[in-house]
Order: structure tokens, then C-alpha cells, then sequence
């Protein structure tokens, strides 16, 4: 591998120098057994990448998945596929670690069929825009709690950008994700939502819980992190302050 050092060196370089739109990048030229050799690198457990992998999984801040934010980081993602790229199948800056659900659902997809657009984030180098993008909808119907998550296009945002976003949330299918993850979180929160309604069943106090609980969500992991959005949404839905939130822990299934 000595005979293309520089060349893959420099191929690191203008990843870096492109990011996050990286996916114009050209494939180094390589011999098929320089290729094979790059991706065994990779797919074979020798000592240094051993060392690599638990550096990146080990991350304190990586232990919630980058790309959809609920599952546990416990395997790496090449954002470039080896396959494509094998010039980057141990470049640290294309190895992302993600849930097992978002690595099966990524795949080798890079961009939007027919477009130059990205399909998904770059967790290492994209900037989540600062704008509410992600909206929640909460309704009782048929003695059910309904929650839909989706994205919109706040006034003020790139198509591009809004295109990306949208990408992302329904190719790794965070709508229905979302959901499942809040009705499971709803039945856990209920004994808060429980007592903030109390003997006198004050729905305001519930509503001012939900207000709290998603002002310290974003505090935290930002004003478009699901839990917030669903917090918010639901603060605003009277029926659900007003002993709805029963149906949380009714329709709560633990594992």
C-alpha cells in the first residue's frame, strides 16, 4: 500500500477540505488488490482497527445514534461506502457511529435520486439549522393517542436545505420512529404527568409540566429534538392535559 500513501493522503485532505459535500468527491484510481486491500483494513479485526473502532464507539458523546438521535451508536457507517471509496474505508472523518437500524436503512445511498443533493446529514461536519424544521401533531381519537411526526420548511429556509432535511427524516424512517419512541417514552413519563394534575385535576399544571419538561429537552439536544416537539405539541392539545394523558400509560407496552 506504500505506492499510493500520498495519493490517499491526499484524497483525506480534500474530504476535509470539501466537507460536508463530500459526495462530488472523485474515486482515487487503484488497482483492484489496492481496493480489496482497503476494505480488508476495514472488514478484518486486526489490532489498529480494534483501536480505531473502540475509539469511535467509545466516544462519550456518540453513545445516542447521530443520524436519528434515539438508538445506541454500537456500529460504524462508512458516510462514503467503501464499496465507491475504499481510499476511505478506515478514514476516521467517513466512519460514523450509528445504530444498527440507520446503518441497514443508509445503505451505500448517497444522493437524491436525480439530484446533487445529499440524502443524508454529515454528522461530523453539517450544521443542524437553527430554525423549528421538525413538527409534531397529538390527537385523541377512538380513545387512542395519535402522534405524527414530519418535516416542514420554516419560512426563511434554502430548498436545498429543506430537500436534506426531509431526505434524511424519511429515508431512515424517523416518522414512524418518533412515534413509537414517544408513546413508549409517554408511558414512562406518565407518573409526572400523573401528579402535575393532581386530586384537583388541574390541566394548566399539566400543560406547564409538558412547557418545562421540553424547554429542558432543548436545552439540552436543541429545539428540533423529538421529545421537545412532542412536548410541545401535546401541552397544546387540552384533551390530552385534561386526563388524557391516561391513555400513555394505558396503551404503554414495556418490554
Amino acid at each position: 500500500m506504500r505506492e499510493v500513501r500520498a495519493e490517499v493522503i491526499e484524497a483525506y485532505e480534500e474530504y476535509e477540505g470539501a466537507a460536508p459535500e463530500v459526495a462530488a468527491l472523485p474515486a482515487i484510481d487503484l488497482t483492484h488488490n489496492q481496493m480489496a486491500a482497503m476494505r480488508h483494513a476495514f472488514n478484518v479485526e486486526t489490532q489498529p482497527m480494534r483501536i480505531l473502532r473502540g475509539a469511535l464507539l467509545g466516544r462519550r458523546l456518540v453513545f445516542r445514534c447521530p443520524f436519528c438521535g434515539i438508538g445506541e451508536s454500537s456500529t460504524l457507517d462508512h458516510y462514503l461506502p467503501k464499496e465507491q471509496y475504499p481510499e476511505f474505508a478506515i478514514f476516521p472523518e467517513n466512519l460514523i457511529p450509528c445504530c444498527a437500524v440507520c446503518n441497514t436503512r443508509k445503505r451505500d445511498r448517497v444522493l437524491i435520486d436525480g439530484t446533487d443533493v445529499r440524502m443524508f446529514l454529515h454528522p461530523c461536519f453539517d450544521s443542524i439549522p437553527n430554525q423549528e424544521f421538525l413538527a409534531a401533531r397529538t390527537r385523541i381519537e377512538d380513545d387512542a393517542l395519535i402522534i405524527s411526526f414530519r418535516v416542514r420548511r420554516p419560512a426563511g429556509m434554502a430548498l436545498r436545505t429543506f430537500r436534506h432535511l426531509q431526505s434524511h427524516f424519511e429515508a431512515l424512517n424517523l416518522a414512524d420512529r418518533y412515534r413509537r419512541m414517544s408513546l413508549d417514552h409517554l408511558g414512562e413519563y406518565y407518573p409526572s404527568l400523573r401528579r402535575a394534575y393532581g386530586n384537583d385535576e388541574n390541566a394548566v399544571r399539566v400543560a406547564d409540566e409538558l412547557i418545562e419538561a421540553a424547554g429542558d429537552a432543548e436545552a439540552v439536544a436543541g429545539i428540533n429534538f423529538w421529545r421537545a416537539r412532542l412536548y410541545r405539541a401535546l401541552a397544546t392539545n387540552d384533551a390530552f392535559c385534561d386526563g388524557g394523558f391516561e391513555l400513555a400509560r394505558i396503551q404503554y407496552r414495556p418490554n
